[in-house]
This record gives C-alpha cells, structure tokens and sequence, in this order.
C-alpha cells in the first residue's frame, strides 16, 4: 500500500501436396474438387487481399543507408519468361485444402496464374497485363456450383494493380520495380525498404529477401519465403490473409 493506505495499480496485461507443370497449359495433378471448389475464390483473392504487421524499424543514413538500397535493387534482378508450377494447400477455418498452380510470366506485364481441379481442367485464373489484375473463371468453372465463384462473373473482375509482377514475387524478388522509397532497419536487424507500394525485408544477415508487403488496390498482401537460404527461386512461399494461408511449394523443374 501507498502512504494514503492504498493499492498500487497493477499494469495492464496486454491486450496434400499434388503436382502440375506450368506453361500456357500446365499439365495439372490431383486434388479433392469439392474442397477445391471452396477455396478457390479464397485462393483467387489471396493475391489482391491480406494483412500483415510490420516490425517497428529505424531509418537509415551514411554507408549503411548505401548498402541497404544497393541490397534491395540488385534484388529485383530477374530474367523473363519465368514458368513454374507449384503443389499447394490453403489453410482457412480450421481446414487444409490442397490445389495445383501454375505461373506463366512472359514479360512483368504479361502473366497468368492459373488455378486447377483434380482432373487437371482449369477453374480460376488470375492475369496481369502490366496495369490491372483480373480475376476470372476457367473453362471448368461451370462445374462448381455458382456460390462458390460469387461475386466474379463470366468476364472476369478487375483491379488496378500497377506494374507488380506474379512471376517475381514468386520467384522471391520485389514485386513492383524499386524506386526511391526509404531504407532502415528493423529492431531484428534486417533491412527494410518502404516506397508506399511495397515494404520489403531482408533476412537478418541481409542476403536475401525474406518477406514482402503489398498494398495493391487499397489492400495489403503479405507475402513470406520460409528457410530460405539462396538467391535462387524459393522453394516455399506463403501469403497472407485474415484468418488464412496460401502456402505453395515450388515444383522441381
């Protein structure tokens, strides 16, 4: 007790993997088609929509300030075309539903992901033409009850994207271009790079990129690359959403 014969306050407590190969036409493995069908507008969205909760970091200045942004725009090195499948699994709602996928990526303004039932036939696809992101259904879309693709039509939806790339992101490179923005450093160690479109974090010894976040039309898409530990294309990549996650494993070429 206090001199007044009071308690002291107390702080606040604070508050299946399956297979396709990719190209204009992956050839696709298997997955259940019901459950499928559930997750594929999730599946769909997980690119355009998320959240994410970025660590508190410093701003940088002088030579470590040179590194940083010599760091991230040698991290947007990337050859074209980029082609990869991936065996992939959305975790929603207490559930886990396989999938296949595939990107196709010409050029940064000319990519296709696609998205496929358990006899290979495509269902969704996501395509960027260097601006806009459409989100429409595939040939096989009409054998899934219409509910479960609510809200796309026949044509397709589309969002402003700007010039994010599929095919770097999944390659574990900056999805937009770097561009001015801002450097610093997070309370982990690892470099960050913020120019309003994207905010991009190195892994804590500075090699490599290690996660991502975009806000494309107004929304924030978190994008992460597990264990990994080279340059190279990695082999795990998950996104982010509320309450899900999109994790895609990379084939083997």
């Amino acid at each position: 007790m206090d001199g007044a014969g009071r308690e002291p306050r107390r702080p606040a407590q604070p508050g299946q993997e399956v297979r396709a190969r990719a190209g204009d036409n992956p050839t696709l493995g298997r997955a259940p088609r019901r459950s499928l069908g559930r997750a594929l507008p999730l599946v769909g969205a997980a690119l355009l929509l998320g959240a994410g909760c970025a660590p508190a970091r410093y701003r940088l200045a002088g030579e470590e300030a040179r590194g940083a942004e010599e760091f991230f725009a040698a991290a947007t090195a990337l050859s074209f075309p980029i082609e990869a499948s991936y065996s992939g699994v959305a975790e929603f709602s207490e559930r886990v539903v396989p999938f296949v996928a595939g990107v196709n990526s010409r050029t940064p303004a000319e990519e296709t992901v696609g998205f496929y039932d358990s006899l290979g036939r495509a269902v969704l696809f996501l395509a960027h033409d260097g601006s806009r992101v459409t989100i429409s259904p595939g040939p096989a879309a009409d054998e899934l009850p219409s509910w479960y693709l609510h809200g796309i039509p026949d044509g397709g939806v589309g969002l402003e994207a700007g010039p994010v790339s599929f095919g770097r992101i999944l390659s574990g490179a900056p999805g937009y271009p770097v561009n001015g923005g801002q450097v610093g450093r997070s309370n982990d160690g690892r470099w960050v790079f913020e120019d309003g479109r994207q905010t991009l974090f190195s892994d804590p010894s500075r090699r490599l990129l290690s996660r991502a976040e975009y806000e494309i039309s107004g929304r924030r898409v978190t994008v992460t690359y597990p264990g990994r530990e080279s340059p190279g294309p990695p082999p795990l990549v998950t996104v982010e959403i509320s309450g899900a996650k999109i994790v895609l494993r990379r084939d083997a070429e």
